[in-house]
């Protein structure tokens, strides 16, 4: 049986006891010196881990997994990584829209406090960062994957290196199919049949490259906000047919009681309203298939710290910024003000060299924990 895991020991994971209140919802950028943080480093007990790695999907729902209960999806290196280390039941984001719950993910804040609350308003020189905070106290951060934080003039105290791969959308994929004229249903073709031609596949070999190097006196810390499962619906061959839509369990209709109006009104602007369940059911099937895509990068991940030997003095933690409606309610995609748990509740595992193995967490955690964690 998994042992129970809270939000304190969310916390500890990462030593981040010792900034305790530093970086809070009620902390300011005065109250953060780069003598707290880096003597937090140097304090810290024998055993911490040199090493982190923060591995970001976007738009991954926590019941997506079959580590939180998914009957259907096959996610055998996330289920593992859950096994090798802390899975959190009930991670939730500030805000189910990209940019705004990434700011409050490297802040600590809600994103209320400095009114990052929209796709593009992001990080500036005087706010809290992590990564900036990392790199003061002498860690390398490599950043490869979209950047939905930071502010350009943030970039250069706070990033060794960054790097996207440009356009996402997989090669071979045409859009759209399966559509009713007027309609916007994000469903598009497969990709190629080669799973090694996607953009994120590319930005996992950066960093890979990095476990792989020779130099290894400096820490490092590396961010992978890929792509995965983000719309549009499409995939590698291979994962695009991995499940069948009469395989899966009803989706949550259109029409319930007691919904916000927004939800008809997103339906028939986009013509939402003329797909049949049919569609939407297919919708699900291919945005698990990019699910398990984003478990096998993982896998590659996983594989690579154990042959580079880092698998011992590295932290890896998987969430994800917020989820997808993927078909729920008649919808796709998110929205700025859905507070669904499909859209709100996202995975939160994390696996520290030395921690207690296989333990669970059912209470509340926040994606803002990241902060003072890694810290």
């Amino acid at each position: 049986m998994s042992s129970e895991f809270n939000r304190r020991d969310l916390l500890s994971l990462g030593g981040a006891g010792l900034l305790s209140g530093v970086a809070g919802a009620a902390g300011v950028e005065s109250q953060v010196t780069q003598q707290q943080v880096t003597s937090t480093f140097e304090g810290a007990a024998i055993g911490r881990p040199k090493n982190l790695i923060l591995f970001m999907p976007d738009e991954m729902r926590a019941d997506s997994l079959a580590c939180y209960g998914n009957p259907v999806t096959k996610t055998p290196n996330l289920d593992k990584l859950a096994q090798e280390g802390a899975r959190f039941d009930q991670c939730h984001v500030q805000y189910p829209v990209c940019g705004a719950s990434r700011c409050a993910m490297l802040t600590g804040w809600p994103t209320s406090v400095r009114g990052h609350r929209s796709q593009y308003y992001f990080l500036r020189p005087e706010e809290p960062n992590l990564f900036r905070y990392l790199r003061q106290a002498g860690y390398d951060v490599f950043w490869f994957g979209k950047n939905d934080a930071l502010a350009a003039q943030s970039f250069y105290e706070s990033v060794t290196e960054w790097s996207s791969a440009g356009a996402q959308v997989n090669a071979g994929s045409t859009a759209p199919r399966n559509l009713t004229p007027g309609s916007i249903s994000m469903l598009y073709s497969p990709g190629s049949s080669d799973r090694r031609e996607t953009g994120d596949y590319r930005l996992l070999q950066k960093a890979i490259a990095i476990l792989e190097r020779t130099q290894k006196e400096r820490p490092f810390c590396i961010f992978l906000p890929l792509f995965e499962p983000h719309p549009p619906y499409t995939i590698p061959a291979d994962f695009y047919n991995m499940y069948s839509p009469s395989s899966l369990p009803p989706l949550a209709p259109p029409g319930l009681k007691k919904k916000p109006d927004y939800y008809a009104g997103i339906r028939k602007r986009y013509g939402l309203d003329k797909l049949d369940d049919q569609i939407f059911r297919k919708i699900r099937a291919v945005y698990y298939g990019q699910v398990s895509y984003s478990d096998w990068l993982l896998g590659e991940l996983l594989a690579a710290l154990d042959k580079t030997g880092h698998a011992s003095d590295t932290a890896l933690f998987v969430t994800s910024d917020h989820g997808d409606y993927a078909g729920n309610y008649g919808l796709v995609e998110k929205w700025p003000s859905g507070l669904e748990d499909c859209l709100t509740r996202v995975p939160m595992i994390g696996r520290v060299p030395g921690a207690k193995q296989g333990v669970v967490g059912t209470d509340m955690v926040e994606m803002y924990d990241v902060m003072q964690t890694f810290l």
